[in-house]
């Protein structure tokens, strides 16, 4: 097999939870995360709506949806999916898993998708967000210390993202790499 060949390869993986209720609950939270929101009235009577966003496993993962239980994922990225899916809490649990090729363009996308949903901080913030709001301090001078660190969150979470780039040539990880390069070249100096 090419090696561009196997960098297209994708993990399909099907599957049907045989549990329900609160354990069915669980399992989807922890896979696909979830998101949940609380009003609450002020003083002044106005209303207040806290979101809080909990991620899941496929939250740090590129995938894509292909049905209703039926997701794609790198193959750099598969073991992880397994290792969740053979959980004792999970049982039983039907799975098929095989691998596909899927287009470039959706890979893509997920990617991208994956850069910008990924959550960082206490804040919640995207990591694509992160990245540019860290590359405009940058511009402006020197990291402040809370920024280094806040920094080297960004880099450890771009890092993994870019081992399971799932683009053909990495051309996703290498157009991501200057933005990091400069973040590196800051913090290493501090």
């Amino acid at each position: 097999m090419e090696e561009r060949e196997k960098a297209t390869l994708a993990r399909v993986f099907s599957f049907d939870v045989k549990f329900t209720s609160t354990r069915k609950t669980l399992f989807y939270r922890r896979f696909f995360g979830y998101s949940s929101s609380t009003k609450r009235e002020l003083k002044d009577g106005s209303t207040k709506t806290y979101t809080h966003v909990a991620q899941g496993l496929l939250g740090r993962i590129p995938h894509v949806k292909l049905g209703k239980s039926v997701i794609a994922v790198p193959k750099a990225a598969a073991a992880r999916i397994e290792a969740f899916f053979s959980d004792p809490r999970w049982q039983p649990l039907e799975l098929h898993s095989f691998d596909a090729i899927l287009p470039a363009e959706v890979r893509a996308r997920a990617m991208e998708e994956t850069l910008a949903s990924l959550a960082i901080g206490r804040e919640r913030v995207g990591l694509a967000a992160e990245i540019e709001e860290l590359s405009v301090a940058l511009r402006q001078g020197e990291l402040a210390p809370e920024l280094a660190e806040r920094a080297r969150h960004v880099l450890r979470a771009a890092e993994e993202l870019i081992a399971i780039d799932w683009t053909d040539e990495q051309e996703f990880s290498h157009k991501l790499e200057p933005h990091l390069a400069q973040l590196r070249a800051k913090v290493l100096l501090q």
